[in-house]
C-alpha cells in the first residue's frame, strides 16, 4: 500500500510565486499607475462637489476693509455721468459731485459690508467672448465701481448684465473670470438721484410754531392754531393738515446749486416762512418751472434747488385765509329736506 507524499515544497522551488513575474511586468505597473491617477482625479472632483465645499476655505472676492474706504466712484456705461460718494464722517456720506449733498442714511455702509463679505465662487466663464456677451470688458460695462482709500484705489469691480432678481454678472478689474454674484443692481446705481437723502426737507411737526405766506400767518399757542392779527376762529383740522404736509415735504430730485431763468424763482408762486419752537427759521421759495408741471423749491438755508411735483405741494399752494375759517355746522332740519314749520293763522275779530 503506497503512502501519501506529505513533503512540503521547498521554499526555493517556486511553487507559490507564479504571479510575481506578472505583477512586475511593465503592463501591470502601467495599469497600477493609471488606477492611482484615476483615484486622484476622483478626489479632486469630489472636493468641488457641494457636499465637500466646506473642506475648501472660501477666499474674498475683493480684498479690502470697509473702514479703509473714503470714497466710492460708480461710473455709468458708455461714458455716462456717474456718482462720487465721499465719506464725510464715520457714518455719513455725501455726493462729492453735487456740492456735498447728503447721501441717504444706511446706503453706503451696508453696501461696503456686503462687498467685503463676497466670497470667490466658481467662475461661470473666462473667455473674451463671454466677457463681451455679459458686458464686462474693460471698455464695455454697465457700471464700474471703484473703492478708494487714503492712498489710492483699494478694489475695482466691473458690473455687467443682471441674470435675475438680486443678481449681477461681475468681475474684478484685472481678472479674466466672470462671476454670478448676489448683488442688487439698484444698490450699485450710477444715478445721483438714487443716492439723495429723501428726508432733507422734513421737519419735526411738533416743533413748528409758525407758518406764514404773504397773505396769512398761522401761529401756535398751547397746541391751538390761530391766525396772526385776527380774531377769526381757525379750523384746527385744516391747520393741522397744512402743518403735517409742510413738515413731511418731499422732493423728486436736485437740480444743482446754480439758479436758472427757467426756474422762475424771481416770480415765485408761494413763499413760506417757517419758524420752529427754538427760534430757527426756514424760508421756502417755490416757483413753477417754465414750460413744465414741476416746481422748484429753494431753501434759503441751503444752496440746492429741489424739484417737486404738484402732488408734493398738494394742500399747500392754494390756501388763503378764508380756507382756515371754521365751517358752519349744517342745519339738520334743512339737511333732512323737511319744510320749515308754517306760522300759525292770525285770528281776526268779526265786526
Amino acid at each position: 500500500m503506497s503512502s501519501l507524499n506529505t513533503t512540503a515544497p521547498h521554499p526555493d522551488s517556486g511553487g507559490d510565486s507564479g504571479w510575481t513575474p506578472v505583477l512586475r511586468s511593465p503592463l501591470a505597473i502601467a495599469l497600477a499607475l493609471l488606477l492611482v491617477l484615476q483615484l486622484l482625479l476622483a478626489l479632486g472632483l469630489s472636493l468641488r462637489a457641494p457636499g465637500m465645499a466646506a473642506l475648501t476655505a472660501p477666499t474674498p472676492l475683493l480684498d479690502f476693509a470697509p473702514d479703509d474706504v473714503v470714497q466710492v466712484r460708480i461710473e455709468g456705461a458708455n461714458g455716462a455721468s456717474g456718482v462720487t460718494l465721499r465719506r464725510a464722517s464715520e457714518d455719513a456720506w455725501v455726493l462729492a459731485d453735487l456740492a456735498d449733498f447728503p447721501v441717504a442714511p444706511s446706503r453706503v455702509e451696508p453696501l461696503l459690508t456686503q462687498l467685503a463679505d463676497l466670497k470667490r465662487p466658481l467662475p461661470i466663464a473666462t473667455s473674451e467672448e463671454a466677457r463681451k456677451r455679459f458686458k464686462l470688458t474693460d471698455d464695455g460695462f454697465e457700471r464700474r465701481l471703484t473703492l478708494e482709500g487714503k492712498e489710492g484705489p483699494l478694489a475695482t469691480l466691473l458690473i455687467g448684465d443682471s441674470p435675475g432678481f438680486r443678481r449681477v454678472f461681475a468681475r474684478p478689474a484685472g481678472e479674466q473670470a466672470v462671476y454670478d454674484l448676489s448683488l442688487v443692481p439698484t444698490d450699485l446705481s450710477a444715478r445721483r438721484d438714487d443716492w439723495l437723502d429723501p428726508g432733507l426737507l422734513r421737519l419735526e411737526r411738533e416743533r413748528i410754531a409758525r407758518i406764514a405766506s404773504k397773505d396769512w400767518a398761522l401761529v401756535k399757542a398751547a397746541d391751538v392754531w390761530r391766525l396772526e392779527n385776527s380774531e377769526q376762529p381757525v379750523d384746527q383740522s385744516v391747520a393741522n393738515a397744512l402743518v403735517t404736509r409742510v413738515a413731511n415735504l418731499g422732493y423728486r430730485g436736485v437740480l444743482g446749486t446754480e439758479d436758472a431763468p427757467a426756474y422762475r424763482q424771481q416770480a415765485p408762486t408761494l413763499v413760506l416762512d417757517i419758524r420752529l419752537d427754538d427760534g430757527t427759521e426756514r424760508t421756502y421759495r417755490i416757483s413753477q418751472a417754465e414750460n413744465s408741471e414741476d416746481y422748484v423749491l429753494k431753501d434759503a438755508a441751503r444752496p440746492y434747488f429741489f424739484k417737486l411735483s404738484k402732488f408734493d405741494l398738494d394742500g399747500v399752494l392754494d390756501l388763503d385765509p378764508a380756507g382756515f375759517a371754521v365751517k358752519p355746522e349744517p342745519d339738520d332740519t334743512a339737511a333732512a329736506g323737511e319744510p320749515p314749520p308754517s306760522a300759525p293763522p292770525v285770528e281776526t275779530e268779526e265786526p
